[in-house]
């Protein structure tokens, strides 16, 4: 047998040929069993509460009891989870509840000095779910963790639900895989993936050369508005069969609600002739591109008008008061102002601002919302100087005086350029320097379109440019695929560089042939009568169904609810539920991104939630909460998105200090995520079918990784070879698995021919593995180098 390690963990098989001492295991004493030693948490809300005789289970009906908001039931006392232990809390679940919309169990990890959830650990909230108990298990990291850490258990606008087989264990039940020990290069792949196919988008092309001057209709840089114009030449473009609208190079300005139109062209090209179009309204895109054939947008700039209404501001805590009771408020101050301009400006978000980056994303930040969407749950705010507010607020102890954060005063608002059922779309040389909303947005079921030096950046010589887009650079709701992206900077926004998905429909049995959308954000509109759709288990597992859609109706006395009758009997339940996949309208596939930069963006870099996907020669910087990351997933209340992920390669690419914000999935920071969601967003579940597959990460360079290199879950038939690993900085707060790898719920995964550089950032490099949930994972023929390998 070969130098290599080779695990089935569901078999309960090992082969190695090395010492099993390297496979070094992590587990320790338990430290609850049940609800015997009282001595070890609290119980709140009592009258709530029914502890079995056997001290092994216990009951909680706040809804008979009316409590209702949201109330503590159970929780450890100080000092039972220890300063730098790992812990493993585990329990089985059960609800019970008619109506679950609203109301759930919240489990929390949380400092009981001051109330305040630590900024570096996950909140988990599961919803209402009628059927069975449900296995929980929740890991906090030592590194996390002080004397004044508590787990808690908590309902939501009332909850009934049964609690089993509680435990808190030291240790994750893993293995640790040693980088250092891994023997020769491995050399029997097999059939990789080849990720996306090479494709052309045509251009425009016109039967006839026919030219129209914006100018002509009252487009002009004196005028206080072109909006009308532009639309006015577009019509006239559209009636005399024009293939180009060319718009005198200069800078505009659009104060009216609205867009511009570019609609149901075919062989037509926009050319901004390098113009900058700067933009103050309420309401409307700034552009929309829709059902149009060859069409082509050059040569333009979309900028805000900051000096009357900034979209976002930097902004400096110089106060703070607190009664006592973790109520209170913070002053901030908005630093780069002697007199804010605006008084009535929404304060919709707050990011921790790094003045060295000049961007969002610090370790050991924070952020904080107040009213997002506009409208909902404002604070109380008041100004105490011309630029000084004061928000009114609860959870103060992250807060200190001259910390730095970018205040946001838009998010999901307007979008700059919307587009919709095109095909052969070509947007090239686009500069967003700013804009409210979206930058990009791509939905209906467009196919073919090229973006080429499309840019996402700060004007040049640009000041008070705290943001560029304040939501997604680029958001691809659903489509029908073949997108290429090359030579393009995304930065600077508020959510993710590029989100590529087709939405999906969670629902419930009803009767045979029926089932009812199990909330009233169901995403019906993911369907139609007529389409024949994939019936998955709630575990993503294939049905082997497809049926068709014969009715939609609304269901009586329950507003947004719809019962779906299809032409084929609903198979029997595997788990709770099913997803319903559309793939005769929405499939966003073949998507190749190549030689671009995305960075100091909050979220994440790119999410990839599509097929035959290829990611290239990028670099990926500074974004606040990783740079790639794959999956699928389904909410009972909120969104689902992604039909699964198959073919993907990322190869060549550069990862440089990624997730400096430590967002972690199963307690632990990660530059990259591979996983799903189900029932919330985020969950704790995983699913051992591999609705994630045929992954190829290969010579990509890492560098400065704060946490995990990945969060491998939920895949099948993964390869990571020949990438190279280099931690050079040091973190304020370390952690023990920094530089690694951590692999569960995963079939066929070979972690290959890799190379650590040595570093005393990154003591132990290697793979972590869960024992029960690993089948066949190849580790070999990586290694850990004193310099960086020359090609």
């Amino acid at each position: 047998m070969s130098n290599s390690i080779l695990f089935d963990w569901g078999k309960f098989l090992l082969f190695f040929a090395i010492s099993s001492s390297f496979l070094c295991a992590q587990d320790g004493k338990t430290i609850m069993d049940g609800f015997g030693d009282t001595q070890k948490y609290n119980l709140y809300n009592i009258e709530a509460v029914n502890v079995s005789d056997d001290m092994q289970k216990f009951e909680i009906d706040t809804i008979s009891k009316n409590i209702g908001g949201w109330q503590k039931i159970f929780g450890t006392k100080p000092g039972v989870l220890e300063d730098g232990k790992n812990y493993l809390v585990k329990f089985k679940y059960k609800t019970f509840c008619p109506d679950a919309e609203g109301r759930y169990p919240q489990f929390i990890v949380r400092q009981e000095k001051d109330g305040n959830i630590l900024c570096d650990t996950n909140v988990y909230n599961e919803p209402m779910s009628p059927n069975g108990y449900r296995q929980m298990k929740i890991k906090l990291t030592g590194n996390s963790l002080n004397g004044e850490t508590v787990f808690s258990i908590n309902s939501v606008n009332g909850i009934k639900m049964a609690i089993k087989d509680f435990s808190i264990e030291e240790g994750f039940g893993e293995r640790f895989l040693p980088a250092d020990q891994a023997g020769d290069p491995y050399t029997n792949f097999g059939e990789l993936p080849t990720g996306a196919k090479e494709f052309d988008v045509d251009l425009p092309n016109p039967e006839k050369e026919i030219v129209v001057n914006a100018a002509d209709f009252g487009a002009t840089e004196d005028s206080p508005s072109i909006l009308g114009a532009l639309n006015k030449a577009l019509d006239h473009c559209k009636k005399i069969g024009a293939s180009k609208l060319v718009l005198p190079r200069g800078t505009y300005k659009i104060t009216e609600d609205g867009s511009i139109n570019i609609d149901s062209f075919k062989d037509f090209t926009f050319d901004g002739c390098g113009s900058t179009l700067v933009y103050l309204k309420k309401k409307g895109a700034n552009m929309s591109i829709s059902n149009g054939l060859r069409v082509k947008v050059a040569n333009l700039n979309f900028d805000w008008n900051w000096d009357a209404d900034p979209l976002a501001s930097v902004v400096e805590v110089v106060n703070i008061f607190n009664d006592g009771k973790n109520n209170g408020y913070v002053d901030f101050k908005f630093v780069e102002y002697d007199v804010f301009p605006r008084k009535d400006a929404r304060m919709a978000l707050i990011s921790m601002y790094d003045p060295k980056t000049k961007s969002v994303g610090m370790e050991g930040s924070f952020d904080r919302g107040y009213e997002m969407p506009a409208g909902n749950k404002r604070n109380k705010t008041e100004w105490v100087a011309d630029n000084i507010i004061r928000i009114h607020q609860n959870g103060l102890g992250a807060f200190k005086k001259g910390q730095m954060f970018r205040m946001q005063h838009y998010y999901y608002d307007m979008n700059c350029c919307v587009m919709y059922n095109n095909k052969h779309l070509t947007l090239q040389n686009i500069n967003v320097w700013s804009c409210c909303g979206h930058a990009f947005t791509v939905a209906g079921q467009q196919k073919y379109w090229h973006f080429d030096n499309v840019n996402i950046v700060r004007p040049p010589n640009a000041k008070k440019r705290a943001i560029t887009c304040t939501a997604d650079h680029l958001h691809i709701s659903h489509s029908q695929g073949f997108f290429k992206m090359e030579n393009c900077e995304f930065s600077l926004g508020a959510d993710d560089c590029i989100n590529m998905h087709d939405c999906s429909l969670f629902m419930r049995p009803s009767g045979e042939y029926t089932m009812q959308t199990a909330s009233s954000r169901n995403g019906i509109w993911t369907i139609r009568k007529g389409a024949k759709v994939e019936i998955r288990h709630g575990d993503y597992s294939p049905s082997g169904v497809f049926a068709k859609v014969e009715d939609i109706v609304p269901v009586q006395n329950k507003r947004n609810f719809y019962e779906v009758v299809f032409d084929t009997p609903i198979p029997k339940e595997k788990s709770d539920g099913f997803i319903i996949f559309n793939w005769e309208d929405y499939d966003t596939r073949n998507i190749i991104v190549r030689n671009c930069y995305f960075h100091d963006n909050r979220a994440r870099g790119i999410l990839i939630l599509a097929r035959d996907v290829t990611i290239e020669n990028c670099r990926f910087y500074h974004n606040e909460m990783g740079a790639i990351k794959i999956e699928t997933g389904y909410t009972f209340n909120l969104w689902s998105e992604g039909y699964g992920v198959e073919n993907v390669v990322i190869r060549n690419n550069i990862f440089d200090t990624s997730n400096p914000f430590d967002m972690k999935n199963d307690g632990r920071a990660r530059d990259i995520y591979m996983g799903i969601y189900m029932k919330t967003d985020p969950s704790l579940e995983q699913t051992m079918y591999p609705i994630l597959n045929n992954i190829l990460l290969e010579k990509n360079t890492f560098k400065d990784t704060f946490g995990l290199l990945a969060f491998i879950a939920s895949t099948g038939n993964l390869t990571i070879r020949d990438n190279t690993f280099i931690n050079e900085t040091p973190r304020k707060k370390p952690f023990d698995y920094r530089g690694n790898f951590y692999v569960t719920h995963s079939t066929n995964t070979k972690i290959v021919n890799n190379t650590w550089i040595k570093s005393p950032n990154v003591p132990n490099p290697g793979v972590l593995v869960d024992r029960n949930t690993v089948k066949r994972l190849v580790f070999k023929g990586n290694k850990v180098a004193d310099k960086i390998p020359l090609e």
